[in-house]
């Protein structure tokens, strides 16, 4: 409970671990799906890591050249935008 020791650094804290748990569905569920390749070989696991982590920053930096030149995200009712910079990007 990270809040607890310090309340007034809660909603950073907060903030800081979202941009984790967006990062971990972009390359689990909602994105590369690496977890269905089933790779138990840690050599392959790594080798596989390094090439999704550069696909990750590259669809994550298209997605932001392509908010700012080509169009940017729609944002929804309540202030969130439509789709994530990554998403957008892949």
């Amino acid at each position: 409970m990270i809040s607890l020791n310090k309340p007034e650094n809660a909603l950073q804290y907060y903030k800081d671990r979202w941009q984790v748990e967006t990062t971990f569905r972009a390359l689990k569920s909602s994105g590369f799906n690496i977890e269905d390749t089933h790779l138990t070989d840690l050599r392959r696991v790594e080798k596989l890591f390094s090439i999704v982590t550069v696909a990750f920053a590259w669809a994550y930096v298209v997605g932001v050249f392509a908010n700012e030149k080509v169009g940017t995200i729609r944002s929804l009712k309540h202030g969130k935008q439509a789709k994530s910079l990554f998403k957008y990007g892949l």
